[in-house]
């Protein structure tokens, strides 16, 4: 790892704020980037509480819009949304709030009817055969959904009956 000499603040700012240009990023983000990079911790906090105080670097903003963007566009659930807000650095608390507001948006059920549509190609749940509903199912477990939605979706859709 390079080091990088002492009051080299400003050459910390300028690559975050090079990075930030590209995309927006989690203060934990940023401060992972800029470690790789070879700045001193202290070097670091200065300038993340700097572009925090500026408003440039703002944790909740960036938990928004990835919420909505994993919700509207990726069609997630609310626990793969969840994961990838962890896995950005998003404090919890911030990570719920986002979470809310892109709930409210699009809900749950509302992604599962998108995502089943698109899954089925026009089939509908009962023309498909009880392995197919399986695989499906555990699609819809992947990309987030718990198992209690997918479960009222398929039984709204007539295509999941307890035996």
């Amino acid at each position: 790892m390079r080091k990088i000499s002492p009051g080299s603040s400003k050459n910390a700012e300028e690559s975050a704020l090079r990075l930030l240009t590209q995309r927006d990023h989690s203060r934990e983000e940023m401060r992972r980037k800029l470690t790789v990079k070879g700045f001193a911790p202290e070097e670091i906090e200065k300038v993340l509480n700097r572009l925090t105080g500026r408003g440039i670097l703002d944790d909740f903003r960036y938990a928004q819009r990835l919420a909505f963007y994993l919700t509207r566009e990726k069609l997630f659930g609310p626990q793969r949304v969840s994961q990838k807000l962890f896995q950005k650095g998003i404090p919890a608390n911030l990570a719920r709030e986002a979470m809310g507001k892109a709930e409210k948006e699009m809900g749950t059920s509302e992604r599962l009817r998108s995502v089943l549509k698109i899954k089925l190609k026009g089939r509908g749940l009962e023309q498909i055969s009880p392995p197919e509903r399986r695989k499906l199912a555990n699609s819809l477990r992947q990309r987030g959904f718990l198992w209690e939605d997918i479960r009222e979706i398929f039984q709204d859709a007539g295509g999941f009956a307890e035996e």
